[in-house]
């Protein structure tokens, strides 16, 4: 059950876990739907396997000119309407008079490159210059993630829009070289409205060639590594039942090769690797071997967001089912759900745009301040902002005489997300997280951002030690993006006072 160790440090952390919960359950109640037509753009490409391969997105580039930077015109409203959610303005003030201007602050050395280049056109002569074809329809550009040890990679990203000269079509092809010679190459097809059918599918294509991949063995600190030559073939279906509300079912072939690898600095230590016998023995786990598993995914989504590069209000909801039948009796079951909530604290648009980029000229330490007066307090307070909620939890339990495969552990780390730590850092049957982020204008297309998460991990429900595991990420970075496409982000992830996490990557954590 859980823990009971009377740490003060740990409660105050498991209190402030529960303060968020707690949060998500208000804003839930407060939430309303925004209605009206919703454009579904971008895709947050994930890390992880199964949700990727069992989500089917609508294409993630739209036209939309820079009028429609600014939020949908309202009319005017008396003073109290203005305050749009209350406990969340009063949960939110000190970051505003307090931590904003201060990672405002933080954040001045990277301001005049970007306003330079939001001055001069720059991305979006960037994007026009990687662009070609008939309407700019194909686009090629590199890329570059940031991660420590070998983690780090180039890349080079292709995306061919209406591909058969159907908006509703889009092929993805995305190639990364890591600094130690590894590699990994992912091509995806997405089409919506099959035929007039309302359908919309996925195909995609997974290959990995990494020498040395690691797993974090459950119940210790120590990492077991190995090789990983996998091929993974995945096709999914899905459908709206109703309003937002869509259906969908995967099915996935992965073509498992796991070998030996060159780099092995820590020895197996954790009961996850133990045989009948009491031996340690990678073999139970899929590894030095290659076998096939056959995976069928069924989910239900809806998806409330007006536009997934600037959501202001709506929210994301995906929970699926996966089952997967392996011929070296691996064979396990389970399921993941997530849920994401935006809110739109203010009265005013949340773009800053281009003539009031232009007025504010250089950010200076006098500026920062005069956002903490008292006659600015109330614009400030009641102005851009946008509060993010994000709820992720996944469990998998073995089949009957089964032993699961290394990579059906579900993890806790930077792709759950948790920030503050490389990659996928803990594994274990089951976990949870909750985080928070807060998110401001900067610049015309450059959102500063403020994130919290805490995660616990266990065998089981009943098992997790929360005292013991609770984890907590925290940190903040801005987010580069136009209405059609998500450019780039940059941020920095701290866990307790322990070392810095650089986030530098194309993807979204949510």
């Amino acid at each position: 059950m859980f823990g009971k160790k009377p740490q003060k440090a740990l409660s105050l952390r498991l209190s402030a876990l529960f303060l968020i919960v707690g949060l998500f359950a208000a804003t839930a109640a407060l939430a309303a739907d925004p209605g009206g037509p919703t454009s579904t753009v971008g895709n947050a490409g994930s890390s992880k396997e199964l949700p990727d391969s069992s989500r089917t997105k609508a294409p993630d580039t739209v036209a939309v000119s820079d009028s429609a930077l600014a939020d949908t015109a309202a009319p005017p409203r008396k003073l109290y309407e203005y305050i749009s959610y209350p406990l969340l303005q009063i949960v939110t003030w000190p970051l505003e008079v307090v931590v904003a201007p201060a990672v405002k602050g933080l954040i001045y050395p990277v301001k005049p490159p970007l306003r330079y280049f939001l001055n001069e056109n720059v991305i979006d002569r960037t994007i026009q210059l990687i662009s070609f074809g008939q309407d700019d329809r194909i686009m090629l550009y590199p890329t570059m993630n940031l991660a420590p040890g070998t983690g780090s990679s180039v890349g080079l990203t292709l995306r061919y829009n209406s591909l058969f000269g159907r908006p509703t079509e889009r092929l993805v092809t995305q190639g990364n070289l890591y600094v130690n010679g590894d590699s990994k190459f992912r091509a995806y097809f997405t089409a919506s409205e099959i035929l007039g059918s309302g359908f919309s599918s996925k195909l995609a294509l997974s290959l990995v060639r990494v020498k040395n991949s690691s797993v974090n063995q459950p119940g210790t600190a120590s990492f077991w590594y190995y090789a990983d030559t996998s091929n993974t073939f995945s096709a999914g279906l899905s459908h709206v039942v109703f309003e937002k509300v869509s259906l969908k079912g995967t099915a996935i072939y992965r073509d498992n090769h796991f070998g030996h690898s060159p780099v092995q600095p820590d020895s197996l230590q954790g009961d996850f690797f133990r045989n009948a016998a009491g031996d340690f023995a990678p073999v139970i786990r899929g590894l030095d071997q290659s076998w096939t598993d056959r995976i069928i995914a069924i989910g239900i989504a809806r998806d409330s967001r007006i536009n997934q590069n600037i959501p202001l209000s709506g929210s994301d909801f995906s929970l699926t089912y996966h089952r997967h039948f392996t011929d070296a009796d691996h064979d396990f079951q389970g399921w993941e759900g997530s849920l994401t909530n935006y809110f739109k604290l203010g009265k005013e648009k949340f773009e800053i745009s281009s003539d009031e980029e232009r007025k504010s000229g250089g950010m200076s330490i006098q500026k920062v301040l005069k956002k903490v007066e008292i006659e600015n307090l109330k614009k400030e307070l009641f102005n851009r902002k946008v509060l993010v909620t994000h709820l992720y939890s996944a469990q998998v339990f073995e089949l009957s005489g089964n032993r699961m495969p290394v990579y059906g552990l579900q993890t806790l780390g930077n792709d759950t997300p948790l920030r503050g730590y490389g990659g996928s850092r803990f594994r274990d049957y089951t976990v949870f997280s909750a985080g928070a982020e807060y998110r401001f204008p900067v610049l015309r297309l450059v959102d500063g951002v403020i994130f919290d998460e805490y995660g616990v991990f266990g065998r089981s429900w009943d098992k997790i030690d929360v005292l013991d595991n609770i984890k907590n990420s925290w940190g903040f970075g801005i987010r580069v993006r136009r209405p059609d496409i998500f450019l780039f982000r940059l941020q920095l992830g701290f866990h307790g006072a322990q070392g810095i996490q650089v986030n530098m990557s194309v993807d979204e954590p949510y």
